[in-house]
């Protein structure tokens, strides 16, 4: 699929493109990576925008202890007795390329949250299964807005509220999508996003750069593409 980053930027909806994998046999198998890819994509994007810090520091009456233990500090906490403090810039990362049935932890952040990618249909024994495989005390889910009702009901049921700092549906995702390419700081977060959402599909799915190439060469791209491609 070819396509200019003006006419992208104009016609892309995360929706359709959520919709098209959704609705296909073989690529739905990688609808969970879909889901990874555009929530980072949105996060980091955002994140840069805002250009939020993040600060670790070590009270000065705990000097004495900083002292003994400057060399784990050192590794642990990049402090030590002489640079008992450090800030950097807030990111996203995403762990990397997983098994599809995995429920271990697909984003983390410099700044606490450890975030979950949900795509597929759960119950309550499963939303269970995710926030306990996962030790931090500041989780984060992705998922279906259907699927956000369980994890809710779960949270509250076993007092877990504490644990989870929020939730993400799927229509949260798109309404952030349509503020970043068609509201009014468009100009900020477009391209960086498509950009971001770009590379994100690139490193997941190396393989559709050497099809694309493959195809140039014997000319299958100068043909109009269906419209079932446009987004």
């Amino acid at each position: 699929m070819h396509m200019t980053k003006a006419r992208l930027n104009k016609n892309f909806r995360l929706e359709k493109l959520l919709e098209k994998f959704a609705g296909q046999e073989e690529a739905k198998r990688s609808l969970g990576k879909v889901y990874e890819i555009a929530a980072s994509s949105l996060f980091e994007t955002i994140l840069v925008a805002v250009r939020p810090t993040v600060k670790a520091s070590v009270l000065s009456n705990n000097k004495k202890l900083l002292i003994e233990f400057s060399d784990l500090a050192r590794v642990l906490l990049g402090v030590d007795a002489d640079k008992p403090s450090w800030e950097t810039a807030a990111h996203i990362y995403r762990v990397g390329v997983t098994n599809a049935a995995d429920r271990g932890l697909d984003m983390w952040a410099n700044f606490g949250p450890a975030i979950q990618v949900k795509h597929l249909t759960l119950d309550s024994s499963m939303a269970q299964t995710i926030i306990d495989q996962v030790e931090s005390d500041h989780i984060i889910i992705v998922c279906r807005d259907a699927d956000a009702k369980v994890i809710e009901a779960v949270t509250k049921q076993i007092n877990w509220g504490r644990r989870v700092r929020g939730i993400v549906r799927e229509s949260e995702l798109v309404a952030w999508y349509e503020r970043c390419l068609r509201g009014e700081n468009a100009t900020v977060l477009a391209k960086p996003l498509l950009k971001r959402l770009s590379d994100g599909f690139k490193a997941e799915f190396p393989q559709a750069g050497t099809m694309v190439e493959f195809m140039k060469e014997r000319g299958y791209l100068a043909a109009k593409p269906d419209s079932a491609w446009d987004f």
